[in-house]
């Protein structure tokens, strides 16, 4: 297929533009597609990688109202605007309400491309019409079409695809642990500073950096009162990839929420991280326990003290699981791969366009 991409513009549709799985998605995106199009727009409620696209020269409206439900009239309003602003070939939504509200506009020119990020089984889920969906990942892909009345033949998968840098850092004896994302309970922070007070108690040589928004005064709280400023640091998230993972020997995950792949897991897998998980969402479609990472049994933070006591014991033996996961990464999860079936399906959907 022939088909030209530098005629048409897109408009991608996401709730924030902070760190998430969703947001640095749309970042690469952005970054791929910038030259290849005549115009790329990023519609947010703003976030820390706003500034990294303005970088890539990449323009940004910040959204005035949330995607939520009680917004659902004032937010389609402004998504109309948004849309007769400039003319969009491609309306590419990371969020189901901008896909459900877009599907209700009258005689669109656009076509409307929703993408998965999450696994969902809601009633939400059989409202959401695309012309176009794509999926993170395997098991996003299969909830997707096992939840909603979209067409199969509308739906692709398409991984997640992470950049793979050249150089990795060296393990260099006191091993750090890695938590980032959001601060809340429903992520673990509690179960994991429950568990490094375990592994303090028994006077093990090792520190855990977090990174993110969230409860931060329950966490200072507890660090305080169980004497564990020594061990635990705590710094604000970032937009830099690079910054993000350095120094971090070991990502923890121990998330309770049935989300998607999340995309630190990937990250960190390509700068030969050590990822250690809960079982949840589309977790599994990367990490196989004991293979390219370590995958919890409980989230209780005696079980979780006991991963991490054997990794700071002996973090050789778990050497061939960095090898396993790094190729995983680049057979499966690269940002090449990624960018180049989103151009083809752009393609397929700009051909669409052309015939009506």
């Amino acid at each position: 297929m022939t088909t030209e991409l530098k005629y048409i513009k897109i408009l991608y549709l996401v709730k924030t533009m902070d760190v998430g799985g969703a947001e640095r998605f749309t970042l690469n995106l952005c970054r791929y597609f910038k030259d290849k199009t005549s115009g790329i727009t990023v519609a947010s409620s703003g976030g820390i990688f706003v500034d990294q696209l303005q970088l890539a020269g990449v323009k940004h409206i910040k959204l005035q109202h949330q995607p939520v439900i009680i917004n659902i009239f004032s937010l389609y309003k402004e998504l109309i605007s948004i849309i007769n602003g400039d003319d969009y070939s491609i309306v590419h939504c990371q969020h189901r309400i901008f896909t459900f509200l877009l599907q209700f506009v009258p005689n669109k020119k656009f076509i409307l491309l929703y993408t998965a990020n999450n696994m969902f089984n809601d009633l939400f889920q059989k409202c959401i019409f695309p012309n176009f969906a794509s999926a993170a990942s395997e098991s996003i892909c299969n909830n997707l079409k096992k939840t909603s009345y979209i067409k199969n033949s509308k739906i692709t998968q398409i991984n997640y695809g992470v950049k793979i840098p050249e150089i990795y850092q060296s393990h260099k004896g006191l091993i750090t642990f890695g938590f980032f994302g959001r601060l809340i309970k429903e992520k673990g922070i509690f179960n994991l500073l429950e568990s490094v007070k375990i592994l303090a108690s028994d006077n093990l040589n090792f520190k855990l950096i977090i990174k993110g928004k969230g409860e931060l005064n329950k966490i200072t709280t507890f660090i305080e009162q169980n004497h564990l400023s020594g061990i635990i640091s705590i710094t604000p998230p970032s937009s830099n990839e690079e910054e993000i993972y350095k120094d971090i020997n070991v990502l923890v995950l121990p998330t309770r929420l049935n989300e998607g792949l999340p995309i630190s897991i990937l990250e960190a897998a390509a700068r030969r991280i050590l990822v250690v998980s809960a079982d949840a969402g589309g977790v599994k479609d990367f990490l196989q326990n004991q293979e390219t990472g370590i995958m919890l049994g409980s989230l209780d933070p005696v079980t979780i003290a006991q991963a991490l006591k054997g990794i700071i014991l002996n973090y050789n033996k778990y050497l061939p699981i960095l090898d396993n996961a790094l190729k995983k990464v680049k057979d499966e999860f690269s940002l090449e791969v990624m960018d180049k079936k989103f151009e083809e399906l752009y393609k397929r959907i700009l051909f669409l366009l052309m015939l009506k």
